[in-house]
């Protein structure tokens, strides 16, 4: 294979793709990225055996195919080449174990792996009836469910995010058992002209697939998606990536959502909780990380205390009449939730008198787009 790249088409992918290689040892061929070229197009695939991608690039007067073929390129030592150069016309000539890298002002002679027909296929998008949303609310909700996940926690199921794919919405929701994240945004169903008996999909995507997914996104209007029972595919724009499921049931998640009527609210504008929460945290520290809300009428304090680092309050005005209030949370959860709320909304804070309902300690925050979060108050 001899192929002359242009470095803002090829580089660009190629980076990406890359990303969803293996770092395993034991299976060497997984840490290279598969390049096909042919005379209409340049394909790029890599595995990790669980999450893999495929990126296609047209061949047009900036590519030139000198020999078709296939070959494996070493991810980690290529992708150092190209950030360490500069030239914009790079010509790829590989015959048999040998890479050959060469722009006007450098050359590379690399060893590659031969064994091509080893490397896992990574099929092209072509199923005929998927879901479509934007890439922006796709991003969306990845970034206000994915820190609610528990990482090590031996439920497998809790290790990502739930998706629930209906005809004109999606919510993603994410939990540790301690607090929940919850995201809808508007979605489509589409058949592709075909005829299918609509049916709702559930599917927990893993941390690692959805953070390789935003990754791929920044190029992209709208995102393609496709579940079936193990495993699920994403189109945006030129790269699909296909990525195994969790396994497990997921909690009801509606369930833990509290009652609204049942409890008392107050609306907030999220930068100026979100601050206040900032500023009285200052103090604490990681082993007694408890927040107090002291409510009262028209203003709530927002307090905490650390044994060798001293005290902190911060006052902030609300619309709140009645009786005084205390509550505590861990501050912590709600420094993750506030990163991720729009800081020019209003958030609304469903809260339990725990005096009078000790059963019920979640609160519940929630904005005007969709994002609801669940937390535990501290007793």
């Amino acid at each position: 294979m001899r192929i002359h790249i242009q470095r803002d088409k090829f580089v660009p992918l190629f980076t990406l793709i890359s990303n969803f290689t293996s770092t395993n040892d034991l299976y060497p061929a997984r840490q290279n990225v598969k390049l096909i070229a042919n005379e209409s197009t340049v394909v790029l695939m890599a595995t990790d055996g669980e999450i893999s991608a495929r990126g296609e690039i047209a061949v047009d007067e900036s590519f030139v195919i000198d020999r078709v073929g296939e070959a494996l390129l070493p991810a980690k030592l290529l992708g150092k080449i190209f950030s360490e150069t500069t030239d914009s016309d790079i010509l790829l000539d590989i015959e048999g174990t040998r890479l050959t890298v060469k722009g006007a002002k450098f050359r590379y002679q690399l060893g590659i792996i031969e064994d091509v027909d080893s490397f896992p296929t990574v099929a092209p998008f072509q199923e005929t009836d998927c879901f479509k949303l934007s890439v922006a609310s796709l991003n969306r909700m990845i970034s206000r469910t994915i820190y609610a996940t528990e990482a090590n926690n031996t439920h497998f199921e809790l290790r990502g995010v739930m998706f629930l794919f209906e005809q004109e919405r999606t919510t993603a929701v994410a939990t540790d058992g301690r607090r929940l994240a919850l995201q809808v945004c508007s979605s489509e169903y589409v058949a592709n002209g075909e005829e299918h008996e609509f049916e709702a999909k559930k599917a927990i995507f893993p941390t690692r697939a959805l953070n390789l997914i935003k990754r791929s996104s920044s190029a992209a209007s709208d995102a393609l998606i496709a579940v079936r029972d193990v495993n699920a595919q994403i189109q945006i724009g030129n790269v699909v990536i296909s990525t195994t499921l969790n396994s497990g049931r997921f909690p009801d998640w509606k369930a833990i959502l509290p009652d609204k009527t049942k409890k008392k609210y107050v609306d907030f504008i999220v930068e100026e909780l979100a601050r206040a929460v900032r500023q009285a945290d200052i103090v604490l520290t990681q082993d007694k990380p408890g927040l107090e809300f002291y409510f009262e009428t028209g203003k709530v304090s927002v307090t905490a205390a650390g044994e060798a680092t001293g005290e902190s309050s911060v006052e902030l005005p609300i619309a709140y009449d009645g009786e005084p209030e205390k509550l505590r949370f861990d501050s912590r959860f709600l420094n993750e939730f506030f990163r991720e709320a729009p800081a020019d909304d209003t958030v609304r804070f469903y809260f339990s008198v725990l005096g009078d309902q000790k059963s019920d300690y979640r609160a519940l925050f929630e904005t005007n787009d969709g994002y609801q979060y669940v937390v535990m108050q501290l007793s």
